[in-house]
């Protein structure tokens, strides 16, 4: 869960916030007069949301999709794929 403070103590404390983020992936969400106005998230969390965002972009059917494979997995309609043997691809 999000630490919650005000912009100007994360202003006073950037530094450690930076570090809390990088080392202890914490998130921060930063409140100017009471409103939420910005976020501090691990990079690696961003970049992740990111990529999420431009998949959904690029197939709006992706999750639809999704949770018809997952029923058919749970019915056990699905087949084991496997990656062509290189060796015998070469022959």
């Amino acid at each position: 869960m999000a630490k919650i403070l005000s912009i100007s103590k994360a202003k006073q404390k950037l530094l450690e916030l930076a570090r809390m983020n990088e080392e202890l992936g914490e998130s921060f969400i930063l409140l100017k007069d009471s409103n939420p106005v910005s976020v501090l998230l691990p990079f690696d969390e961003y970049e992740s949301i990111m990529e999420t965002l431009d998949i959904l972009e690029q197939d709006p059917q992706i999750l639809s999709r999704l949770k018809k494979a997952e029923k058919e997995i749970a019915s056990g309609k699905y087949t084991i794929w496997k990656a062509p043997d290189k060796k015998q691809k070469a022959a």
